[in-house]
């Protein structure tokens, strides 16, 4: 059995103490916060579990063996620094930090310690993404073209960061989960509009070495909640839809082409040709109806007590930072291309 401690009970870190509390596999041992309010509501909920307000006690504790940083995400490095020095394992929430130089610190940390560094991009252990990419690596899509996601709402609203930091870390690690390429540049739009400092919505576009290219919608301020992700190859194409009761995955069978009108006309000129449409059937395939975050626990639990490794391991934390920060830079230039070699910018 792990034993867990966790820090962070704001708006995901209740959701870390039940999944915690009802796996067999987990132990939760104590749980620090800066809110009376959260520690009266563990005392409720777990009485056996110990409470502080001080972060430090959870991370020296002896008897606790890994722990779940739940925090906003201007903390996440040095708590994460701190834990892995103390030789926990990490499980840290989106995104790993600020900076790819605060990622490079904590994965050269956890290396020297020996330790798990896991990210909590907990997508990519949705039952539904993960079929996402078995269809893909089966040669079912066929080419990947591109990929885009929409992740919009009427809030939640955040006051530490932006819509592109807040949202875009589940979406980056959901295309980079699907797409087995790189990223080698992207440019961003947004617009502050609710304050001057923090943009509400952004347009990101990514372009990957291969040629793929990805897209994501993030906005803090639509009428409507959407989790989409679609995935267009040259073969089929796949939605998700996070939102759908049920139904939360379809294959259609449909795709464009050119083709020549005649064999004479082949080499020639583009108005020769005429379009095909391919339209098949619809596939609802049946999706795992497993709650993700267990997934994505139960996996963390493995790599800390078999030493497995993990798509969500510190290297690709750091992907989706440098990815944000080379958005970032594009923001604050109206749309610039910028490469993922980008230096680090002020959020």
């Amino acid at each position: 059995m792990l034993r867990v401690g966790l820090i962070g009970l704001g708006y995901w870190g209740p959701n870390h103490a039940r999944v915690i509390s009802e796996l067999p596999e987990t132990e939760l041992v104590a749980v620090a916060d800066i809110s009376e309010q959260a520690i009266r509501l563990v005392h409720g909920r777990y009485p056996a579990v110990r409470t502080t307000h001080d972060a430090r006690e959870v991370i020296e504790a002896p008897d606790i063996d890994a722990v779940i940083i739940a925090t906003p995400t201007s903390s996440h490095h040095s708590l994460t620094l701190a834990a892995l020095e103390a030789d926990k394992h990490v499980l840290c929430e989106k995104p790993l930090a600020t900076s790819t130089s605060e990622c490079d610190e904590l994965i050269a940390a956890a290396e020297r310690s020996g330790r798990v560094l896991f990210v909590g991009h907990t997508f990519i252990f949705n039952p539904a993404v993960r079929m996402m990419r078995e269809f893909i690596d089966a040669g079912e899509v066929g080419q990947v073209l591109y990929c885009h996601t929409a992740r919009t709402g009427l809030g939640p609203i955040r006051s530490d960061v932006n819509a592109l930091w807040d949202l875009a870390p589940h979406d980056l690690s959901i295309l980079f989960y699907l797409i087995d390429d790189e990223p080698v540049s992207t440019l961003a739009t947004g617009r502050a509009i609710l304050r001057d400092d923090y943009e509400d919505v952004v347009f990101v576009h990514l372009d990957f070495e291969e040629g793929t290219i990805g897209a994501a919608h993030l906005s803090w301020l639509d009428p409507y909640k959407v989790r989409t992700v679609t995935v267009v190859g040259d073969r089929r194409m796949i939605v998700f839809d996070d939102v759908a009761a049920d139904e939360k995955l379809k294959v259609f069978d449909r795709g464009a082409s050119y083709e020549a009108v005649s064999d004479a006309a082949r080499g020639g000129d583009f108005a020769e040709f005429r379009a095909q449409i391919r339209d098949g059937d619809i596939i609802v395939p049946k999706v795992s109806g497993a709650e993700p975050l267990k997934e994505q626990m139960l996996h963390f639990v493995e790599c800390c007590t078999s030493g497995a490794s993990s798509e969500a391991d510190g290297v690709a934390g750091r992907r989706v930072v440098a990815t944000l920060e080379a958005a970032t830079r594009s923001l604050r230039s109206e749309g610039m291309r910028v490469g993922l070699t980008a230096e680090p910018v002020s959020r």
